[in-house]
């Protein structure tokens, strides 16, 4: 048998049944179900699986990013392939690679992807993975709001109070408003996001497109680094992690 070898894993996963992607005493998680899954596979105990980003309870995701080492002969594709078999149906691993010793899913991550999905009217399929708001939305005002949020800026605004300290400032590489089949959907990108950044991104923008300047005001809100100031934290079930990035993909 070889010596340990790290594999990054690419996890899908309907966040509507778990408590969340970490694992918590009692509780069905994402990584429990991954964890569960490996100490079958590989007939070993003690395993851990990190995860790029501890997603909320009912908080979906299409490309989270997850590490394990283990002392195993398997190549990645087989790695994927029985992990998949030993899972539920709710959670899947698309995809398996074999990375240098010490790569790490969080430490190692360089950016992540968030979609947020909002529905013109509710549908019975869409609703489970998308909100359907109340009152019809100005997509033209929504998209305003995006132009202050480019760059690099301290976004404490727009995060959720009792968070663990983290670095507030964040540099978003990409933040925009477009149609999707059901309605509306909010696509950003950054190095790091905090805790509800994005739910409060989005319930911020929702209310700065009732003013007559979305953009100042969303601009406004991000200055003053007052969550008091930001909108609403949206539902959950909205918000999917749609890919991560890592320092080997950018070279």
């Amino acid at each position: 048998m070889s010596a340990g070898r790290t594999f990054q894993l690419t996890v899908a996963y309907d966040g509507s049944a778990f408590h969340g992607w970490q694992k918590q005493p009692g509780l069905r998680t994402v990584q429990g179900e991954l964890e569960r899954a490996a100490a079958e596979v590989f007939a070993m105990d003690g395993l851990v699986i990190h995860g790029a980003g501890r997603t909320d309870a009912g908080v979906h995701a299409r490309g989270q990013g997850a590490s394990l080492t283990v002392d195993t002969d398997m190549p990645p594709r087989g790695v994927r392939a029985f992990l998949e078999r030993a899972l539920p149906a709710d959670v899947r691993v698309p995809d398996a690679i074999e990375r240098p010793a010490g790569f790490h899913a969080r430490h190692s991550a360089r950016g992540r992807r968030y979609t947020y999905r909002l529905l013109d009217v509710h549908d019975v399929l869409y609703g489970r993975f998308a909100w359907t708001l109340p009152h019809a939305v100005d997509g033209a005002a929504l998209a305003g709001c995006t132009g202050p949020l480019l760059g690099t800026h301290d976004f404490s605004a727009f995060e959720a109070k009792g968070s663990t300290v983290v670095n507030p400032v964040c540099r978003v590489t990409e933040a925009r408003w477009s149609r999707w089949d059901g309605g509306w959907q909010f696509d950003v990108s950054a190095d790091h996001f905090l805790y509800h950044m994005v739910r409060n991104l989005v319930g911020t923008s929702l209310r700065a497109q009732r003013e007559r300047d979305p953009a100042a005001h969303v601009a406004g809100v991000l200055a003053s680094r007052d969550r008091s100031r930001a909108g609403a934290t949206v539902p959950a079930h909205g918000l999917c992690l749609e890919s991560v990035t890592y320092q080997e993909d950018l070279a």
